[in-house]
C-alpha cells in the first residue's frame, strides 16, 4: 500500500547539488580608516592640553609648599639666632668677580637654613671658615638640593657663567632668591628690603606689616643662581640700569624681564630676576610665611612697595 503524498518523505537532493554561498570577510575601508586617525587626534587634541595642564598644576603645588618650607625655616631660625638669615655673609661688593678664598666667605641663606630644612648632615659639611666657592666646598657645592629646586624649571643643573666654572664645573643652582629692596641702588647703598648682604633684620622690624612684604621669590635664572653662593643670592623688584643713577633702576618690572642685571666685568650677568617658568609670573614667599603667584602685569608700584620692609607705601590689590 502507498502513502499517502502528504507523508511521504521528501527526497533527498545530492549533496553537491546544494548551493554554498561564500563567506566574504570584510575589512576597513581607507576612507573609514582615516576617519577613525582623525577622531583619535582629535581626542589626544583634546586630552594632551588637559593633562599637561594636570601636571603643571601639580608643579605648581610643589613649588609652593617650597617655599612654604623655606619660610618655615627662616622663621626658625630667626627664633634661634635673633636675626633673618642674610643673603650674604659678606659685603655686596664681594662675589665670584672678586674671589678670595680666605677674605670673603660668601655663604648665603640657603646654606645658613640647611639644618631648619633637615639638611644637617649637609651644613655640617661645609666649610664656613673659608669661601663657599673655595675648593674645599666643592664636594658639597655641587650637591643638587630638592627644596631649592622647582620642578617646572627645566635649565641648567650646573651654572655654566665662566667665573663659576673657572673654580669648579659643578655649582649647582637654586630657584629661589630673596627679595633685597625695591632697585639695585638701595640693595648697593641701603638695602629697604627683608634678605640682604650682611644684613641683620628681624621680623619686628618689618613695619610694612609681614603679609605685606615679599621675603623671597622664584627666580629661573641658571647661571648665577648657585645656591651656595650668597653674592648673588638676593635680587631688587626692578632690572638694573647702568645709567640711572642712584636707583640703577629701568622703570619696567624685575618679574620675567631679561635681562635683569648686566654689570658687564664687575658682575656675574644674571639674565633674570624674579622669574619663573609658570606662565605669566612666579612664586613669591611673604614674610608671614604664606606663599602668593604674583602676576608679571602686577603695577610698578605695588611690587615695589611690597618689596620693601618699611616703607610705609600703601599697598593695593594684587
Amino acid at each position: 500500500m502507498s502513502l499517502p503524498a502528504d507523508f511521504r518523505a521528501p527526497a533527498r537532493r545530492h549533496p553537491t547539488s546544494r548551493s554554498v554561498r561564500p563567506r566574504v570577510s570584510r575589512g576597513f575601508t581607507l576612507i573609514e580608516l582615516l576617519v577613525v586617525i582623525a577622531i583619535i587626534g582629535i581626542l589626544v587634541a583634546l586630552l594632551l592640553p588637559a593633562v599637561q595642564q594636570a601636571r603643571e598644576a601639580a608643579r605648581k603645588t610643589s613649588c609652593r609648599n617650597n617655599l612654604k618650607q623655606i619660610g618655615l625655616a627662616i622663621h626658625n631660625y630667626e627664633s634661634s639666632f635673633g636675626i633673618i638669615p642674610p643673603s650674604n655673609t659678606s659685603d655686596i661688593n664681594f662675589g665670584v668677580w672678586s674671589y678670595n678664598a680666605t677674605d670673603y666667605h660668601l655663604h648665603g641663606w640657603a646654606s645658613l637654613i640647611l639644618p631648619q630644612i633637615d639638611q644637617g648632615n649637609l651644613y655640617n659639611q661645609i666649610n664656613y671658615n673659608i669661601s663657599a666657592l673655595a675648593p674645599g666646598n666643592y664636594d658639597v657645592a655641587a650637591q643638587v638640593i630638592s627644596a631649592y629646586r622647582c620642578p617646572t624649571y627645566s635649565g641648567n643643573t650646573y651654572s655654566q657663567e665662566p667665573m663659576y666654572t673657572q673654580h669648579s664645573p659643578r655649582y649647582a643652582i637654586r630657584n629661589y632668591v630673596g627679595m633685597g629692596a625695591s632697585n639695585i641702588g638701595s640693595l648697593w647703598l641701603n638695602a629697604n628690603g627683608v634678605m640682604s648682604p650682611a644684613g641683620r633684620i628681624r621680623f619686628a622690624s618689618i613695619t610694612d606689616g609681614t603679609s605685606n612684604t615679599v621675603m623671597m621669590s622664584e627666580t629661573c635664572e641658571q647661571n648665577a643662581a648657585v645656591w651656595i653662593d650668597g653674592s648673588t643670592s638676593s635680587v631688587a623688584a626692578r632690572p638694573y640700569d647702568d645709567a640711572a643713577d642712584p636707583t640703577y633702576a629701568l622703570p619696567n618690572l624685575a618679574i620675567n624681564y631679561k635681562p635683569y642685571y648686566d654689570a658687564g666685568s664687575s658682575g656675574v650677568y644674571c639674565t633674570f630676576g624674579p622669574s619663573s617658568q609658570h606662565s605669566g609670573g612666579a612664586m613669591h614667599l611673604l614674610a608671614d610665611g604664606s606663599v602668593r603667584y604674583i602676576s608679571q602685569n602686577i603695577a610698578v608700584p605695588v611690587y615695589d612697595a611690597l618689596a620693601t620692609r618699611a616703607g610705609g607705601e600703601p599697598i593695593g590689590e594684587y
